[in-house]
C-alpha cells in the first residue's frame, strides 16, 4: 500500500519503524545523502540498526562540509560505505531511502545527517512508502534521478554503481496509477524554477534558512508564479539574508507579509507553497531560496538540490510574529565571505581490492600530489603513499599497489605556491565488507571459534573441532561455488546486482569466513583480513623522529640480536600435541582425508582446511616414524585441484593461495623421494605431482611462506623454505617445457642426456650403453625414446608404460618386453645374463608394427632410430 506524509520529524524515525516491523523483513539498501555530515553521529546513531537490519548503508555528502574529526570516525569503509561528492555548487540533497526485498521507504526534506539536521533543528521531510512491484510515478522518478546522478556529479566509481543500482532497484516494475500528484524532481539538467507551474496564483507563502544576498531566487519565484500576495517567513538572526534585498523583490507583489519565527531552535525546512483556487501545493526538500539552488542547473555549476511537490490539505507555514517592511529592511544576516578559493583539491573515495589501492579524486591544481594515510587520522601519523600530478580537472583514478605502512584514512596534499592544499580524509573503503547481508540459512557453519592452532591441545575442544569439521564434510553443498553473485543472492534475488565484478573475491571470502570463522579464514587465507586502520596511535609531538638513533647504552649489535629474536619469535609453531593422543588424530585425519576426498566434493575452502590442519599435525610430530601419512597427504594435494566447475566460480585470488598450498604439499611428500623411482614413495610423490604441478607453477612464494612451520619437534615433518622454492621453480619450468623434470631428475642422477628431435641421448665413455640407456629409460616420463652410444656400441629402448623395446648396433633385431608391475627397464636389461628371454623377437628393417606404435607413442620419426643404430 501506498503512502504519502508531510512530518517534521528524523529519517531515525523510519529506521526504528523498520526495525519493529512485525514481519521481520530484510533491509537490503540504506542509502542517504546530505550537505552537511557528521560521521560520529552517524556511526552511533543508524549504522548499528540499519546493519542489523541486513542493509548495505551508503552515505554521500558534500566535500567541503563534514563536521566530524577524522580521528573519531571508527567503522567507515568497514561497516558502511562513505565518499564525498563534487559538484559546480553545493551537493546539497537531504534523502534517505530504506529499500527491502518487497517496499520502498523514501524520505526527501531538509535534515543533514547531523545532530542538528536528525535530532535538533525543525526540518521538513516528505515520506513516501510504496511497494517495489507496483508503485506511483514519482518513485520512479526518484529512481531515475539517482541513475542519473553519477553522470553530473563527482562520485567515486563504486558509490556510482551503488546509486545506479539503489536506482534501479527502487523503480516499480509498473505504475499503478497512485499519487499522481506527487512529484518528485531535482536540477541536474533543469532548473528548478523552470519546472514549476507558471503562474498567475492567488498566493505564495515561503520560508527558508538561507537567502541570496540579492534576493534572486525570490524574485525569480514570483516571476514565475505572478502571486498576488506573498507571505515569507525567517528566522530574525539564525536565517541568513538581506532584508533589504528581500524587500526589494517582493515590492512588485501588491500584498506582502513578513513574518519572524521563534529563536528557540533552528528552523531548517525549505517551503515553497502556492494556492490556485482552493488547492494548495507545497514545494519541499533540500532547496533554499537562493539563486544558486532555484535558478541554475548542477551541469552548468549549480547547487545540486532535491525536492517534491505535492497538493496539502493546509497551509504547512510556520506559525510566527508579523513584522514591517521597516525592520525587515535593517537587517543583513548574510556573512562577508572572504575566502577566495583558487584552487581545489578533493578525494572522492578511496577502495582496496585486494594488493591495490584506488584513489579517486578532483583536482584544479597542476603541482605534485601527494596521497597520504595515517591509522586513523591523528596528528603526526601521516604517511606518503603515492605521488602524482594530474593532466585534467576531470575526476583522477588513480591505482598503486598498496604499501606495507597502509592506514584507514587517506587524503591528498599538494604544495602551491603561496598555499597548502589538504584535501577532507577519506576512508579506505571495502566494499565487499559493506555489503548487504547474506540470508542463507542453509550454510553449514563452524560453532566452535578457535583462536589458534592451540585448539588441538585441548582435548575437549579438539574434539569439538573434529567434530565441527566432519559435520561440515558430510554436508554437501551445491556444486557451484558462492561467487559475488551467487553470495548476493536472497530469497528473491534481491541484491544480485549490488556487488561490483571486481567484489567477487571479497564476497567468495566473506562466505568462507561466515562458514570458518576469522580466525580459520585467516589460517587458510594468510593477511587477507588484515584492514588497515584498525591499530590504536597515539598522539605524536615530534613527527621528525630519526628511528635509526639509537638510545644511550645501546649498540647496533644488540639492535640486530633483538631484532632476530623477534622475527623468531613471530615465527610460526606447530602445536604441542601429547604422545597419549596422536593416535585419536591420526584416526580422525584418516575420517578428514576420506570425506575431504569423497565424490561429490566438499567446497573448495574445506578441503584447504583438511589439507592445512594435515599439515599442522604433521609439523606437530603427530605420525612419529609412521610413513602412512604420504597416501593422504597426496590424495588431499589432488583434491586441491580445482575442478572445471570451481575453475570458473572461484576468484582468481583464492586460486593464488591454493596454489601455494600445493607446492608446500608437494614439498613435503618429494622428501625422501624421487619423481621417477620406482619405490613406494616415489610414486605417491609422482602421482600428486602429476595431478596438482601445473597449479604449483601458480604459487606466490610469500603465500607459501605461511603455510610453514618451524620443526622444534624430534620427527616433526615440515619441508624447508629452500624445498618448497624448489618445487615452484620446477613446476614453472615444466609449464614452459614439458621435459623439466626429466632434465633435472638426469641431472641430479649425474646423467648428461639431452633431447634431440624428441629422443634422449647420452654419449659418452662409458663402458656399456645398455646399462645406461635402461637407467634414462627408467627415470624419465614414459612413453619415452632412448639412445645411448659410445665409441663401439649404440643401444635404443622405447618405452610406454610396461611395453619396452631394445635394439642394438651389435645385434640386428628388436626384442619387445612386457614389463612385470615390480620390474622396470634398469632391472629387466642390466643383469649379469645379458637380455633375458621371453622377448618378442623382430628384424631391424622393416620396422614391426609393436615398434612403430611404440615409436609413435614418442613422437619420433622411426628413419632416425635406424639411422642411430647404423652410425
Amino acid at each position: 500500500m501506498n503512502q504519502i506524509a508531510y512530518q517534521f520529524h528524523s529519517p531515525l524515525t523510519l529506521l526504528q519503524e523498520w526495525d519493529g516491523r512485525t514481519d521481520g523483513a530484510p533491509l537490503r539498501e540504506c542509502l542517504v545523502t546530505g550537505y552537511t555530515l557528521d560521521l560520529v553521529f552517524f556511526e552511533r546513531h543508524c549504522v548499528p540498526t540499519a546493519r542489523a537490519l541486513g542493509a548495505r548503508v551508503t552515505v554521500l555528502g558534500d566535500a567541503a562540509n563534514a563536521v566530524h574529526e577524522a580521528v573519531d570516525v571508527r567503522q567507515a569503509g568497514r561497516a558502511y560505505q562513505h565518499a564525498q561528492a563534487s559538484c559546480g555548487g553545493a551537493f546539497h540533497p537531504k534523502v534517505v531511502i530504506l529499500a527491502g526485498d518487497d517496499d520502498v521507504w523514501a524520505a526527501i526534506g531538509s535534515g543533514n545527517p547531523t545532530m542538528s539536521g536528525w535530532g535538533h533543528n525543525h526540518e521538513l521531510w516528505l515520506v513516501l512508502r510504496a511497494s517495489r512491484h507496483q508503485g506511483p510515478a514519482a518513485m520512479r522518478d526518484l529512481g531515475a534521478w539517482l541513475t542519473e546522478l553519477p553522470q553530473v556529479v563527482k562520485v567515486p566509481s563504486w558509490i556510482a554503481d551503488t546509486l545506479t543500482h539503489v536506482g534501479h532497484w527502487i523503480t516499480p516494475d509498473e505504475l499503478d496509477g497512485s499519487q499522481t500528484d506527487l512529484r518528485i524532481f531535482g536540477n541536474l539538467r533543469r532548473s528548478l524554477v523552470r519546472q514549476l507551474p507558471a503562474g498567475p496564483v492567488r498566493s505564495l507563502r515561503m520560508t527558508a534558512p538561507f537567502f541570496d544576498a540579492q534576493g534572486r531566487g525570490i524574485q525569480a519565484l514570483i516571476n514565475r508564479l505572478q502571486p498576488r500576495e506573498v507571505d515569507l517567513a525567517l528566522q530574525e538572526r539564525d536565517s541568513q539574508y538581506s532584508g533589504e534585498a528581500l524587500v526589494a523583490a517582493t515590492a512588485s507583489v501588491g500584498l506582502t507579509r513578513f513574518r519572524y519565527l521563534d529563536e528557540g531552535r533552528t528552523r531548517h525546512g525549505k517551503l515553497v507553497e502556492w494556492t490556485i483556487d482552493d488547492t494548495t501545493i507545497a514545494m519541499t526538500g533540500s532547496a533554499n531560496l537562493s539563486a544558486a539552488a532555484l535558478l541554475a542547473t548542477t551541469a552548468d555549476g549549480g547547487n545540486c538540490e532535491l525536492v517534491t511537490t505535492m497538493p496539502v490539505p493546509a497551509s504547512l507555514l510556520p506559525e510566527g510574529t508579523a513584522v514591517d517592511r521597516a525592520t525587515i529592511v535593517r537587517n543583513n544576516t548574510i556573512p562577508v565571505d572572504s575566502r577566495a578559493q583558487q584552487h581545489t583539491l578533493v578525494v572522492l573515495g578511496a577502495r582496496r581490492i585486494q594488493h591495490t589501492i584506488l584513489v579517486e579524486l578532483v583536482t584544479t591544481t597542476s603541482v605534485p600530489i601527494t596521497i597520504e594515510s595515517s591509522p586513523d587520522g591523528t596528528p603526526g601519523t601521516w604517511t606518503p603513499v603515492h605521488v602524482f600530478t594530474a593532466t585534467s580537472t576531470a575526476t583522477q583514478v588513480l591505482s598503486f599497489a598498496a604499501p606495507e605502512a597502509l592506514g584507514g584514512a587517506v587524503r591528498a596534499r599538494a604544495e602551491q605556491p603561496g598555499e597548502r592544499l589538504v584535501s577532507p580524509v577519506v576512508f579506505l573503503t571495502d566494499t565487499a565488507r559493506c555489503r548487504p547481508r547474506d540470508d542463507t540459512t542453509n550454510q553449514p557453519r563452524m560453532t566452535l571459534i578457535a583462536e589458534d592452532d592451540n585448539v588441538l591441545t585441548d582435548e575437549v575442544l579438539a574434539r569439538r573441532f573434529n567434530a565441527d569439521l566432519l559435520r561440515l564434510l558430510s554436508h554437501v553443498q551445491e556444486r557451484k561455488v558462492t561467487t559475488g553473485t551467487s553470495a548476493l543472492r536472497s530469497a528473491t534475488g534481491a541484491t544480485a546486482a549490488a556487488v561490483p565484478p571486481d567484489d567477487r573475491w571479497g564476497v567468495w571470502l566473506e562466505s568462507v569466513e561466515r562458514s570458518l570463522g576469522p580466525h580459520l579464514t585467516g589460517l587458510l587465507f594468510p593477511g587477507v583480513l588484515a584492514a588497515p586502520g584498525l591499530a590504536t596511535t597515539g598522539w605524536s609531538v615530534d613527527t621528525d623522529v630519526d628511528d635509526t638513533e639509537l638510545a644511550d647504552g645501546e649498540s647496533d649489535d644488540a639492535v640486530e640480536e633483538l631484532t632476530e629474536a623477534a622475527s623468531a619469535g613471530s615465527a610460526r609453531l606447530a602445536p604441542d600435541i601429547p604422545a597419549s593422543q596422536r593416535a585419536q588424530y591420526r584416526t580422525w585425519a584418516r575420517r578428514w582425508t576420506r570425506a575431504a576426498t569423497a565424490t561429490p566434493r566438499p567446497p573448495l575452502e574445506l578441503r584447504m582446511l583438511v589439507t592445512r590442519t594435515y599439515l599442522v599435525l604433521l609439523a606437530a610430530a603427530v605420525w612419529g616414524t609412521d610413513e602412512a601419512w604420504r597416501s593422504d597427504l597426496s590424495d588431499l594435494t589432488r583434491t586441491l585441484v580445482p575442478d572445471a566447475a570451481e575453475q570458473e566460480d572461484v576468484p582468481g585470488q583464492a586460486l593464488d593461495f591454493v596454489s601455494s598450498l600445493i607446492a608446500v604439499c608437494l614439498a613435503l611428500l618429494l622428501q625422501d623421494a624421487a619423481l621417477h623411482g620406482g619405490g613406494e614413495h616415489d610414486i605417491v610423490a609422482k602421482a600428486a605431482w602429476t595431478d596438482a604441478a601445473e597449479l604449483a607453477a601458480y604459487a606466490d612464494p610469500k603465500l607459501a611462506e605461511e603455510y610453514l612451520h618451524v620443526p622444534d619437534k624430534p620427527y616433526a615433518r615440515v619441508p624447508a623454505w629452500g624445498e618448497v622454492e624448489t618445487v615452484i621453480d620446477l613446476a614453472v619450468t615444466a609449464a614452459d617445457d614439458p621435459h623439466a623434470v626429466d632434465r633435472a631428475t638426469l641431472e641430479n642422477e649425474g646423467l648428461p642426456a639431452r633431447m634431440m628431435d624428441g629422443v634422449w641421448v647420452i654419449d659418452g665413455e662409458f663402458r656399456n650403453p645398455r646399462r645406461m640407456a635402461a637407467r634414462v629409460a627408467t627415470l624419465v616420463t614414459s612413453p619415452s625414446a632412448v639412445v645411448a652410444r659410445n665409441a663401439s656400441k649404440t643401444t635404443i629402448v622405447l618405452r610406454d608404460g610396461r611395453t619396452l623395446a631394445i635394439a642394438e648396433s651389435t645385434a640386428p633385431r628388436w626384442r619387445v618386453y612386457t614389463l612385470s608391475p615390480m620390474s622396470t627397464p634398469v632391472s629387466l636389461l642390466t643383469g649379469d645374463e645379458g637380455l633375458p628371454s621371453g622377448a618378442k623377437i623382430y628384424p631391424l628393417s622393416p620396422i614391426p608394427a609393436a615398434v612403430s606404435a611404440l615409436a609413435e607413442k614418442s613422437r619420433i620419426n622411426e628413419q632416425l632410430l635406424q639411422a642411430a643404430l647404423h652410425t
